[in-house]
């Protein structure tokens, strides 16, 4: 059975999301922050199959936030979730973004680019 990953780029208002089956996370359109996320992210697992969830931990305020969230979303989806750290993942993914020439659009799109970023550096971490 393939493992497929489900990175979360957790913030206040928007969500940023990104899958990946091997070292390559793709961005997913970035989800609002409301009563709807924990559906909308069941929609994911289920669409893409998942079989393992990271989310991005910074330091700072909102670690027992996220550290909250993280259980709460582990118990409705019944999937283990790995808390990674993201100091600097937002910076690298606007960077990046800009080196590239995206859109207006895309740049909109950052905290799916650093939900990539994370799973990517996670992916990397326990060398799948």
């Amino acid at each position: 059975m393939t493992n497929i990953y489900l990175g979360i780029d957790y913030g206040t208002v928007h969500v940023g999301v990104a899958v990946a089956e091997h070292m390559l996370a793709i961005p997913l359109p970035t989800l609002h922050n409301d009563e709807y996320l924990i559906r909308n992210l069941q929609d994911l697992i289920a669409t893409h199959q998942v079989t393992h969830i990271v989310i991005g931990l910074p330091s700072g305020q909102l670690v027992a936030e996220i550290q909250k969230f993280a259980k709460t979303l582990s118990h409705v989806a019944n999937l283990p979730v790995a808390l990674h750290d993201e100091t600097l993942s937002s910076s690298d993914a606007i960077k990046q973004l800009v080196e590239a020439g995206a859109s207006r659009r895309k740049k909109q799109n950052e905290h799916s680019y650093s939900a990539a970023i994370i799973l990517e550096d996670y992916l990397d971490s326990v060398k799948l």
